[in-house]
């Protein structure tokens, strides 16, 4: 586990597949009651410890293989929404760093349990995926506290599974789980419509070496949606046949280049920064801590910039490494192995630039994976009015930093 959660309280939420055809609506009527009522509670005690309650949400997704063509469209589309769902329910709630009572919010999928494989319980090589398994999810060790559900007959069948699988972590203190089950409004639904979104058009090509850039001052749901989306770009442990040839590049930008943004003074060191993102995504491969982990600073460049670095090796076959950049290119253009780049949508200039740069060495394109900018306007139209112009820009850092500013002394 990341230094920076060991002390922070940590709840898992098992929610079932949401009812099929994947849309805005029916990610809001599968899950918005259960989310809410595990929020205010996460909240809750979040205030009163004070420390930022993690909530792991964990969803299974239907027709998950081995096969290096995936469906990113529909992955993105599935995480955004409920990204954008948690954003307008905090929203709703009151729900923020402003007010002391912050969720940190962690979501993940699972491939969606068969009638077959639901009732193995031999031990299997543990796998890291970004789409891992039930039994990988109940073994890995994770030191939640509680583990919510939703009262209902599928959320119970996965809930059961968990248990019957699950592999208590040494590092649990208070030597029992405690499970709390929460009624939804509309049940999401399992039988007979768990289909994939997948479609010719939204299939793209995985890739064994992975980048993406960002400030990821204060990581909020755009981050989280941006880094995991970049890991879902990342092969399986399946499709790869060599020792180490997996990697996850995250370049995040150093220190010097920040001086001049909005309230400053709030802004998150490097280190921080670093170890915000590194307990992300251990968090979202489902482990508590690397097998390895090395930091250096190298010098880069004429103006003797120490280049600070941090590498995590997960697994014999995969490395995440975090590097200081200086300017839009970082790794991309000094390491050749990289073959992906993941960007946001209000970025997508960048991911020419850097193919121009590649093609001045003579090294390959990279394949440019764009993520949406969330929308975080709430269009149902019982929504008050007020409530949607608050929040239109609390998906940004310099948001959340003017909301610390000016947050009231406790």
């Amino acid at each position: 586990m990341s230094s920076l959660d060991e002390s922070r309280p940590k709840w898992l939420l098992l929610l079932p597949h949401a009812s099929e055809p994947i849309t805005a609506d029916s990610i809001k009527s599968s899950y918005a009651t259960v989310l809410a009522q595990v929020l205010l509670k996460a909240a809750d005690l979040s205030s009163s410890f004070r420390a930022v309650t993690i909530l792991d949400v964990v969803i299974p997704y239907p027709n998950v293989d081995d096969s290096t063509v995936f469906d990113y469209s529909g992955l993105q589309y599935l995480l955004g929404q409920l990204y954008r769902l948690v954003s307008l329910l905090c929203a709703r709630y009151s729900i923020d760093v402003q007010y002391n009572n912050d969720v940190d919010v962690r979501i993940s999928l699972i491939k969606q349990p068969s009638g077959e494989n639901a009732s193995k319980t031999q031990e299997v090589a543990f796998q890291l995926d970004p789409i891992s398994d039930i039994q990988t999810l109940a073994t890995c060790g994770r030191p939640w506290q509680r583990v919510c559900s939703v009262d209902h007959v599928d959320g119970e069948v996965l809930l059961q599974l968990f248990l019957k699988l699950r592999k208590p972590s040494i590092n649990d203190t208070q030597g029992k789980l405690v499970i709390e089950r929460f009624p939804a409004e509309r049940s999401p639904s399992l039988e007979g419509n768990v289909t994939s979104s997948s479609n010719v058009e939204g299939d793209y090509r995985r890739h064994e070496s992975v980048a993406v850039g960002g400030t990821f001052d204060h990581l909020h749901v755009g981050h989280k949606l941006l880094l995991s989306m970049t890991a879902l770009v990342l092969n399986n442990s399946a499709q790869s046949h060599t020792l180490n040839q997996r990697a996850l590049t995250i370049g995040i930008t150093g220190d010097a280049l920040l001086t001049n943004k909005k309230f400053s003074e709030y802004l998150q060191d490097w280190e921080h920064r670093q170890a915000a993102v590194q307990a992300f995504m251990l968090d979202f491969f489902g482990v508590e801590a690397p097998l390895k982990q090395t930091a250096s600073k190298n010098q880069v460049d004429e103006e003797a910039r120490p280049q600070r670095k941090v590498v995590n090796v997960l697994s014999e076959d995969l490395t995440i490494n975090y590097v200081e950049i200086f300017d839009a290119f970082g790794p991309t253009i000094t390491d050749e192995n990289i073959s992906a780049l993941v960007l946001s949508g209000e970025t997508r200039a960048g991911g020419k630039a850097v193919n121009d740069k590649r093609a001045d060495k003579g090294w390959p394109a990279l394949d440019i994976f764009e993520v949406d900018v969330l929308d975080t306007h709430d269009d149902n139209k019982e929504t008050s009015e007020h409530e949607t112009e608050d929040f239109t820009d609390k998906i940004s850092s310099t948001e959340i930093r003017r909301r610390i500013a000016t947050k009231p002394e406790s």
